[in-house]
């Protein structure tokens, strides 16, 4: 997915990229078949959110859809690792969840930005989701996929943020 509709404080994304535009199933598998004619192995969908991806698309479709697609259609003995970048855990689904867990070619991996464990720091952020909603989608994780890696971003420092928010931060990290 190329953009973003999203506009948290600290971002420039959606201004220099503008809206969300997802691409469509068969392009994206078009470009999968020719990095493994290549050689490639692994591959990594990259977008600001992918978990909106074919919210724009008619018929809508979404990002564990595409997953399913890639997985389903990618010839055995190519690609071997599909990989993904950033969610935003205000729209992450358990279909995701559900996709990364049963799909073979599907790294057990995800990538789960929380930027801070403050509920008023991501508030001034405008992140769209609070402490506990994240933590939520991590033991969701947890449960259906228990040896899954699960990675993400977290930013300190920003404007306002009192040793207790950063505390907050740390505290979710462990």
């Amino acid at each position: 997915i190329y953009g973003c509709n999203e506009h948290c404080t600290y971002c420039v994304v959606p201004g220099v990229r503008g809206v969300e535009q997802s691409r469509p199933l068969e392009g994206i598998l078009k470009e999968v078949l020719g990095l493994a004619e290549a050689g490639y192995k692994e591959i990594t969908l990259l977008g600001q959110n992918i978990d909106s991806y074919g919210r724009d698309m008619v018929p809508k479709r979404s990002f564990a859809d595409l997953l399913h697609y890639l997985n389903g259609n990618i010839p055995d003995g190519t690609i071997e690792r599909i990989r993904y970048v950033t969610s935003h855990p205000k729209y992450f689904s358990d279909r995701v969840i559900d996709a990364v867990a049963s799909l073979d070619k599907v790294c057990e991996c995800f990538h789960m930005p929380f930027q801070s464990g403050d509920d008023q720091i991501l508030q001034k952020m405008r992140r769209g989701y609070s402490f506990d909603s994240y933590m939520k989608i991590i033991h969701k994780i947890r449960k259906r996929s228990p040896d899954a890696s699960i990675c993400g971003d977290v930013i300190v420092g920003f404007p306002g943020e009192s040793d207790a928010a950063f505390q907050r931060t740390l505290d979710l990290m462990e």
